[in-house]
């Protein structure tokens, strides 16, 4: 064997031990009916020329409507828009695909992955069914708890919240992701739907 080597940038890589653990705050919690359940609801956004839906407001956010201020000039470009929109969407199916693929791994395997109820099977001598000369009924198969089992429970009633909080935080940036993808494609069909109903105000009588 080798010395060991130390390292020249960090001489305490491991904080030392106070003998005095504490668990996490979630300790042994379940909140895997916080994680969400992500899909991606469009194969297509939906097309600028069909009217916006009312996505509602926040009460008391818009001002009477007679005291409206006219908004300057603006320039709007429908096809960069869709543009952004399908490769945010496209980003988003893969992103939801990825994060399911993780959810349900940690949901199927989280329960014994880290060694919770982990056995141990011994076989004693041989089995003999006479009272032949020789016999132990203790003989056989027998199971008893592998002795890192208590450890791996500790464990996992850390990791576990701590995966699941995780997972809620994902899940809900890629919800984000969705609303903000449905708000550029409102704003798509906002500017559709006025510019269909734009038209030059009457001529003077003369």
């Amino acid at each position: 064997m080798t010395d060991p080597i130390t390292s020249k940038y960090d001489t305490t890589p491991l904080p030392e031990a106070d003998g005095d653990e504490k668990p996490s705050p979630d300790h042994d919690k379940h909140l895997d009916g916080l994680v969400p359940t992500d899909k991606v609801a469009w194969t297509a956004p939906p097309s600028f020329n069909d009217d916006p839906k009312d996505i509602g407001s926040d009460s008391g956010s818009e001002p009477p409507k007679d005291n409206y201020t006219p908004s300057g000039d603006f320039k709007i470009d429908p096809s960069s828009l869709r543009t952004a929109e399908t490769s945010m969407l496209t980003e988003a199916k893969g992103g939801v695909a990825k994060y399911e693929e993780v959810r349900k791994k940690v949901m199927a395997v989280k329960g014994t992955v880290f060694g919770q109820g982990a056995t141990i099977t011994e076989t004693k001598g041989e089995g003999h069914t006479s009272l032949a000369s020789g016999y132990d009924p203790s003989a056989g198969k027998h199971t008893r708890a592998n002795p890192f089992a208590e450890s791996a429970e500790k464990f996992g009633a850390d990791i576990n919240p701590a995966q699941e909080r995780a997972l809620l935080q994902v899940g809900s940036a890629l919800e984000k992701l969705g609303e903000y993808i449905a708000l550029l494609n409102h704003a798509g069909q906002v500017y559709g739907h006025t510019d269909r109903k734009s038209k030059f105000p009457d001529p003077p009588a003369k």
